[in-house]
């Protein structure tokens, strides 16, 4: 696993300068290719890398103010990375040998991190780090579960065009099995350091109320499309599934309680396992541990 640091590091050259040159430099590095390649496929992005760079890092005055909190971030980060402490966490939620072989990339503006191909990236001007510099730990442990998760899959990741409810089904479960190991594998470590307040997603699954209705919703949502795999989809549809993202954050939550219960009744090793396998025997799995939750 490769820790790079020469987007923020040019990021940080150009807002203090001004010298567009800096700019340039950044739109030839690999991170920028990695957030590239996620905003043209997953974005609808259409703009070049250079564009991309100058956006994000506009307009200069105001990310100028930045400046501070990102430098004390990235301090951080590369401290994270020399102790190794990420990487070696994320691996307790990972297949036995597996090696990663990508790159997490500390980038500045885009998102707060994304996956793409065996690459993830952290996002340093996020404000979620702004008031606690250790999230950067944990969600650090999120992006490289996601890199790992993706590089186990050959570099799948499914796509938005599609016509039918089947489709949309497959999507879920890739989607939910994606972003909830990355949650449960973050989870202890802030148990540990009490820090499971700092978030709503840990936050709401403490709240066992709030996830027996969030749990009923997802499945609500999961079946009307699984139900009925030769329907097409309509813009309703599309609708609908927004809770399960920028929404409720449904795919988070329910899905770091499925890899919680899962791991707690049938071990860590079936838990990653299934990482291999399609991502329908995620929850095929947790409704055989917990039946009545159909």
């Amino acid at each position: 696993m490769t820790y790079d640091f020469s987007f923020v590091n040019l990021a940080i050259k150009y807002l203090e300068t001004g010298n567009t040159n800096y700019l340039y430099q950044i739109s030839k590095l690999d991170a920028t290719r990695h957030i590239f390649n996620h905003a043209s496929t997953f974005g609808g992005y259409d703009g070049t890398k250079l564009e991309l760079v100058t956006d994000l890092l506009s307009p200069r005055d105001r990310q100028k103010e930045l400046l501070p909190i990102v430098k004390r971030n990235l301090n951080f980060a590369k401290t994270l990375a020399k102790s190794g402490v990420v990487e070696k966490i994320t691996l307790q939620y990972l297949p036995k040998d597996f090696r990663f072989s990508g790159s997490l990339f500390f980038t500045f503006g885009y998102d707060i991190g994304v996956v793409f191909g065996e690459n993830s990236s952290l996002n340093l001007a996020h404000p979620i780090f702004s008031d606690d510099v250790s999230e950067i730990k944990f969600w650090a442990i999120h992006e490289l579960h996601h890199a790992g998760f993706v590089q186990i899959r050959e570099g799948y990741m499914p796509s938005f065009d599609m016509t039918t409810y089947g489709e949309m089904a497959r999507l879920i479960e890739y989607a939910v099995h994606l972003e909830g190991m990355a949650t449960f594998s973050a989870l202890a470590i802030r148990e540990q350091e009490n820090a499971m307040n700092a978030h709503r997603d840990y936050v709401t699954l403490q709240n066992l109320e709030l996830m027996r209705e969030q749990i009923k919703r997802f499945f609500d949502i999961y079946f009307h499309f699984k139900n009925s795999p030769d329907s097409l989809l309509t813009g309703r549809d599309w609708q609908k599934i927004h809770v399960l993202t920028s929404g409720e954050r449904l795919l988070y939550t329910v899905g770091a309680y499925i890899a919680r219960t899962i791991d707690q009744k049938a071990g860590r090793e079936r838990l990653v396992d299934m990482i291999f396998k399609p991502s329908e025997n995620f929850i095929t799995t947790f409704l055989e541990l917990r039946p009545h939750t159909r």
